[in-house]
């Protein structure tokens, strides 16, 4: 009878999934999205706050609830099917029960803060900090936002009273109001079961600040959220449960650019600080799996120009899926080109001209430069192993000049030709080793000449086959044998796209197959269960729940580790199934190789619409000495000036910047500001001719600015310039 129950217990949940007539091995289950949404709002519900910042944010922090985790909730991954069972609802709710009325946690004094944990927290806690300035400062103000499952005011208010440690100054009043011990603002808003808090360094917290944020936030959207912030999460966690942090760094790197001394990379570092405007952080779910990523955004910085990768098009088979994959994207010769053109503003002359003497030398003794060879090879480079054996493949987009080089060198000692391994054709290259045509032998001590002469022996070989734009090459000849009697049938390009690789934007990146990690992860996760039902005295029951084949988990996943790299963004990425130990196990016989995919990561889409809101916001910094200057004569004369002249200003064309051609005073302190695309400005086309005009007004003792914008595209202005009021 038992056996029986169990069965049909079995078949009910799996009915319930969907799952009972699919069963492919490596299919991930299906989940129903009501029964997602339920469990979500039963164990912790998706972030709230970040679908309301206001566009004065200039920090945010999302901190996933303790259920989040430990991974109990929902979040758009394989385990989702079985986070969402009635039977996993159950056991929550039975330890939530059993945390309640554990006397041995009352005894020890640690009950309410477990249950305000793990109980009563239904969502993230999520913290923002805003500032109408538009950078961190002692006068920024702190908000936290959170949902809390009490019923009323007074409920809360014993919440709290029960804590070892005082948070309430004195109980919230009947309408939810009080005082922190810290000084900040406190709502509970019992209707809603939200909590809302801010405090200040220096300003005070009172409930009409506290309302007046409530109410900002309520009005604002997805939308109004900084660029930065709104391009940067979707790249780090698209769940809203997990951990993401975003901060503006506006300014702060220009200081710290300024303050930096020599480095071996030249003025780079300097340079991508002085670009960096914000940086993103956290773990969540990507693409429906697990991601840890940290992101710099610095629009325009030459570091990210000359890094970024131009393509990806892995237009090769392998022998079956391939077990692993590292990429490594080149620079174009185009690409290579600028850097040196740039090497003096960068390095500095005489860094410079050693370089050059370095290309020199290269030239002689290999008979080419860095320049000849990324016009010959990538910029696409791939290691892998399949079922063939390991390889090494590079586009090489100019073939036929490569191989009339190696023939031009056959004077210097190189050798090339072609081989039959098992009826497999071989390429294959000889070079000499380094020896005594490489240093001035009046310099070399004849005691060392013999074994100058010795190295001149110990060239390379190297072997290779071609394949359609690329060349295959192996440590020895037989694999390629291999490679070519295998039959490679797996497209490598289908494989990274199934994978979510990003490749167009990958400098450096590993991925691998992982074996059973969703099935580790439920079990981990069940076994947790059981820890926390027996610490809080619950009879809790985990046979109830269903087993990894029923669910029907996926046996294959993914990990991987890469350094990305756009135009705007520099970033470092790991993926993995549920939990980062998968980077340092065993994962299908590549443990060793494993630790080369930790070469760390950072990334971010390539979005030209905040380029250009960049633009905009730099013009607009043009005009911050005129408004002074105005205001300023507005205060000495009780006037407004109406040109450059009568604000003691300059020509207005004297006052641009690299992106404003012009700031000029007109009737009645009205400072326009027209953005210039003629260098030595640097204004993308797109906005040449733009205007952003800034109208002031006598508001109490001082003057307060309104902006708008002419002849650009409202998405293009900052959000403080959209026919609102700016700060005095």
């Amino acid at each position: 009878m038992i056996a029986r129950r169990t069965v049909l217990l079995s078949a009910a949940i799996v009915t319930a999934l969907g799952l009972a007539a699919c069963h492919k091995k490596d299919e991930a289950p299906t989940a129903d999205p009501k029964a997602v949404a339920a469990a979500q709002a039963a164990i912790a519900a998706p972030a709230w706050m970040r679908q309301h910042l206001p566009a004065q944010t200039v920090a945010y922090l999302r901190i996933p609830s303790p259920w989040a985790m430990i991974g109990g909730v929902p979040n758009g991954r394989p385990l989702d099917a079985a986070l969402s069972s009635k039977a996993h609802l159950d056991a929550v709710q039975r330890i939530r029960d059993g945390m309640a009325k554990d006397k041995v946690l009352a005894d020890m004094k640690i009950a309410p803060m477990v249950n305000l944990l793990l109980s009563d927290l239904r969502s993230p806690v999520e913290v923002a900090l805003v500032d109408p300035l538009g950078i961190p400062a002692p006068t920024s103000r702190l908000v936290l936002t959170a949902l809390l499952d009490y019923p009323s005011v007074d409920a809360f208010n014993a919440r709290m009273a029960a804590l070892s440690t005082p948070v309430l100054a004195a109980p919230l009043d009947a309408q939810g109001y009080g005082q922190l011990t810290s000084g900040g603002a406190v709502r509970y808003v019992a209707a809603e079961h939200r909590l809302w808090v801010t405090q200040s360094a220096q300003a005070p917290s009172d409930k009409a600040t506290l309302d007046e944020l409530a109410a900002t936030f309520a009005k604002s959207t997805a939308a109004t959220a900084p660029a930065t912030l709104s391009a940067l999460e979707p790249r780090i966690d698209t769940s809203g449960e997990g951990l993401f942090g975003w901060v503006t760094v506006r300014g702060v790197g220009g200081v710290a650019a300024a303050q930096a001394g020599d480095s071996p990379f030249g003025k780079l570092p300097a340079d991508f600080a002085s670009k960096a405007d914000a940086v993103a952080f956290g773990g969540g779910t990507v693409d429906g799996r697990a991601q840890f990523r940290v992101i710099v955004h610095a629009p325009q910085a030459r570091a990210l120009s000359y890094l970024a990768p131009h393509s990806f098009a892995p237009t090769l088979k392998s022998a079956g899926e391939p077990h692993w994959a590292m990429t490594l994207s080149l620079p174009t010769a185009q690409a290579y080109k600028t850097f040196e053109d740039n090497l003096n503003l960068d390095f500095g002359a005489d860094a410079a001209k050693k370089y050059h003497e370095g290309v020199e030398k290269m030239r002689t003794r290999y008979g080419a430069t860095p320049s000849d060879w990324f016009r010959w090879f990538g910029p696409e480079m791939i290691v892998f192993s399949d079922d063939a054996g390991l390889f090494y493949a590079m586009r090489t987009p100019d073939r036929k000049d490569w191989y009339a080089r190696i023939e031009a060198m056959s004077a210097k000692g190189w050798k090339t030709g072609e081989s039959t391994v098992d009826g497999t054709k071989v390429h294959w290259l000889s070079m000499p080793g380094p020896g005594m045509d490489d240093e001035d032998v009046a310099h070399v001590d004849p005691s060392l000449r013999p074994f100058m002469s010795f190295l001149s022996r110990l060239g390379g070989r190297s072997y290779w086959i071609e394949d359609g734009d690329w060349v295959v090459m192996a440590k020895v000849p037989q694999a390629l044998s291999d490679r070519v009697a295998a039959k490679p049938d797996t497209s490598l390009d289908d494989w990274f796209k199934a994978r979510a690789y990003p490749g167009g934007r990958t400098l450096i990146g590993y991925t691998a197959t992982s074996h059973g990690a969703q099935r580790e992860a439920y079990y981990s996760y069940i076994q947790i269960l059981q820890i926390l039902g027996t610490a809080v005295g619950a009879d809790l029951d985990i046979t109830t729940l269903p087993s990894a084949h029923t669910l029907n988990l996926p046996e294959k996943g993914v990990m991987g580790a890469a350094v990305e790299v756009d135009n705007d963004t520099f970033g470092v990425a790991f993926t993995y199934e549920q939990s980062p130990v998968e980077l340092v196990g065993e994962v299908g016989g590549v443990g060793a190789v494993a630790g080369v995919a930790i070469v760390a990561a950072i990334a971010v889409p390539q979005y030209q619409e905040y380029t250009l809101r960049s633009q905009v916001s730099n013009a607009l910094g043009a005009a911050d000495a005129a408004k002074a200057a105005v205001a300023e004569r507005r205060q000495t004369s009780g006037k407004f000036p109406a040109t450059n002249r009568a604000a003691g200003l300059g020509a207005p064309e004297t006052l641009g910047n690299d992106y404003a051609g012009a700031v000029e005073v007109g009737p009645g302190g009205e400072i326009v500001v027209t953005m210039d695309a003629t260098p030595p400005h640097k204004t993308d086309a797109k906005l040449d001719g733009a205007t952003l005009v800034l109208t002031p007004r006598v508001e109490g003792n001082g003057v307060a600015w309104s902006c708008s914008g002419e002849g650009v595209e409202p998405k293009y202005l900052p959000a403080t310039c959209r026919d609102e009021p700016l700060v005095p």
